[in-house]
């Protein structure tokens, strides 16, 4: 960690990926090396160190979580490191979280890319000392982490359908693009899409949910897929930050910008500047931010072993360009970096 004029800044690490699968013996060793160690105080000694495994490096929510738990971090008297790998990817997290566990952290916030496949090593992680804050995404094992803290994702999802009825109106073909069909968040967010329009939106008809990779030029070629299959669309949900970067590409390509309504999760610099184009009609926007600031708050409450809060449901807001510049809207739109 570099120390610098009595603060503390964050140290980025891009790490290699590794194999997915770590043997017994590696997980022994790991363990063996740190027995009789205190990792509440970290490798160096001194103040606790806490570390924060982010889903994807460049992304502006984990940038954005990442500065909250900086600051949390910071006030709080801990040392703070961040890591992650530059792509949504099982195998270089997998990496991380052991390179991470090497270090003997006091606490750790991680966003699992995947809720089965980083169960092994985020428990081996917890199993070395670290008390373990699960952010963002889960891990099908809930006994795995201390504290568990993400938006309201079910929530987010029906406030979307909610925005999308307002922009749509009663009746038309609706389809949802989302990454995959694993990730706990964007499964969540379209379960409570789906919810909310069978509910309270029955001539909305939901015709499609495409998985089309965490990438923009997925979603956008997605775009010209869901208009030749359905010429009637009216309107298009994305779970995503990157699906929602793409699908205003798509519709310019094919000539249906402002004529097909979008409705996109998460707010990042991108995404906002895409709502004030017209490229998109309405975000749906977490609070990154304070998801870091409570993670740190709950893993220095486990290490003082003080009372630790095991769920915490974060809100979340609607964007549209009639409220984009409230000043109770700024809290919600993502950082490209600490300092902007």
């Amino acid at each position: 960690m570099i120390q610098n004029s009595g603060y503390f800044e964050i140290q980025e690490t891009d790490v290699p990926p590794r194999n997915l699968l770590v043997t017994g013996a590696v997980a022994v060793l790991a363990l063996a090396a740190i027995a009789g160690c205190d990792s509440s105080s970290g490798s160096s000694g001194g103040a606790p160190s806490i570390a924060f495994v982010a889903g994807k490096t460049g992304d502006p929510f984990y940038i954005t979580m990442k500065c909250g738990a900086s600051a949390e971090a910071k006030k709080l008297g801990y040392r703070f490191s961040a890591t992650g790998s530059a792509d949504w990817s099982v195998p270089e997290q997998v990496g991380v979280v052991n390179s991470v566990t090497a270090n003997r952290p006091g606490g750790v916030l991680i966003s699992p890319v995947d809720p089965n496949s980083l169960a092994v090593p985020v428990k081996t992680l917890q199993q070395a000392g670290a008390k373990v804050a699960i952010v963002d995404t889960s891990l099908t094992d809930a006994s795995i982490g201390v504290t568990h803290i993400s938006s309201n994702n079910l929530q987010g999802g029906g406030q979307a359908a909610d925005t999308m009825g307002q922009l749509v109106g009663a009746t038309g073909e609706i389809a949802v693009l989302t990454p995959d069909l694993t990730t706990t968040t964007t499964n969540a967010r379209i379960d409570g899409f789906k919810q909310e329009l069978a509910a309270k939106y029955p001539g909305l008809k939901l015709d499609d949910v495409r998985q089309v990779g965490d990438t923009a030029q997925g979603a956008a070629s997605a775009v010209g897929d869901e208009l030749s299959a359905h010429p009637a669309l009216a309107g298009i949900f994305t779970a995503n930050s990157q699906t929602g970067e793409g699908v205003g590409t798509g519709l310019k390509n094919a000539g249906k910008q402002g004529k097909v309504k979008v409705v996109s999760f998460d707010a990042g610099p991108q995404q906002v500047q895409a709502l004030e184009s017209g490229a998109v009609d309405a975000l749906i926007s977490q609070d990154p931010y304070g998801i870091g600031q409570q993670a740190v708050d709950q893993l220095g409450n486990a290490i003082g072993k003080k009372p630790v809060t095991d769920n915490i449901r974060t809100n979340l807001a609607s964007i549209t360009r009639d409220n984009l510049h409230d000043p109770a809207t700024a809290r919600f739109l993502y950082k490209a970096d600490c300092n902007s």
